[in-house]
């Protein structure tokens, strides 16, 4: 243990807590994405970059200097790309994504929005979410201006077409029940996000799948580029992110039909807006990290999993590698 009895002994590349286990990757990613980062300043950044080095060569004491070790470790973490080493733009970190997603979520369910507006705010999300991908790729596999463009054409027409097209299938449904039909019209935005989300996933990082990904040894040697790794990275990934949208498509209808049953709320509809962005940033701050935790960044996969030309290869000490590890991105 370091010198706070509460946290494990810091050793550069573990987790605070244990990465074998779900709630373990949920504490991790908890830092990753704990909106507080956004304030990180240069200095702090390049302050904890020395601290890591240093502890790297030895000249830090991990047992006396636990607390800030860790604290380092959760700079680099929520602002170092782990394959490129480089600093993530700070509007495409994992840390923005929650106020900023509040922002773009404010826009995906104005009342009585025009095609206009539908069509405007889902390019505003497919936008991010093209950059947001992009910036937490796999980088072991990089992609052509042109590919970026077909993955940013095709998410766009798939949302604004799903957000569009739901929208209307809805408004023609002859439903006597007004809040069943409200119920559903609050759904079509956030059906298109999700629906448009996974597909934005598996179009612009479609290359790892075809390409395939870096694998490597426990060493962090890298034995060549599996696809059988890019497609486990690629599926995980699209799966997680349609796991994030499911509460926020879900859990803020449940909680508002509450909410405006209540006299105050009544009184003063107006607040229903920024309760409901309350509630889904609410949901955001855990349901994000919980998708994520789902796998873990830094997986695993047998030796005979993946192509034959991976299986019998040995490591820098002369054993036979069982097991390789992959990046399968955020």
């Amino acid at each position: 243990m370091s010198s706070s009895t509460s946290l494990p002994l810091f050793d550069g590349h573990s987790g605070k807590y244990d990465n074998k286990t779900f709630w373990g990757r949920f504490q991790n990613f908890r830092d990753v994405t704990d909106p507080r980062s956004m304030f990180i300043t240069d200095a702090e950044l390049q302050s904890s970059v020395d601290l890591i080095d240093r502890f790297k060569q030895g000249k830090i004491d991990p047992v006396s200097n636990g607390e800030a070790l860790w604290r380092a470790k959760k700079v680099m973490d929520a602002t170092i790309h782990p394959d490129t080493g480089k600093s993530i733009p700070l509007p495409f970190r994992m840390c923005s994504f929650l106020p900023i997603n509040v922002v773009i979520c404010a826009g995906l369910i104005l009342p009585n929005a025009s095609v206009g507006t539908t069509i405007f705010w889902q390019w505003i999300n497919q936008s991010y979410n093209i950059a947001l991908n992009h910036s937490n790729r796999n980088a072991s596999n990089t992609m052509s201006n042109q590919q970026v463009l077909t993955a940013y054409s095709t998410a766009v027409a798939i949302s604004c077409s799903l957000a569009v097209g739901l929208g209307h299938v809805v408004n023609k449904l002859k439903i006597p029940n007004a809040a069943i039909h409200s119920g559903l019209k609050t759904l079509v935005p956030f059906t298109a996000v999700t629906s448009a989300g996974v597909a934005n996933v598996l179009v612009m990082r479609g290359n790892e799948m075809k390409d395939g990904i870096d694998v490597k040894d426990k060493y962090g040697d890298v034995h060549g580029k599996s696809k059988v790794a890019g497609k486990l990275a690629v599926y995980k990934v699209a799966f997680s992110r349609a796991v994030t949208s499911f509460p926020a498509l879900i859990l803020p209808n449940i909680v508002m039909s509450f909410v405006e049953k209540l006299s105050f709320v009544q009184r003063y509809p107006k607040v229903k807006m920024p309760i409901n962005l309350a509630v889904i940033a609410a949901i955001f701050n855990s349901s994000l990290p919980a998708a994520i935790a789902m796998f873990p960044q830094e997986s695993t996969i047998d030796a005979g999993d993946l192509e034959p030309e991976f299986r019998g290869l040995k490591d820098r000490d002369g054993q036979p590698i069982q097991e390789y590890i992959y990046n399968k991105g955020l």
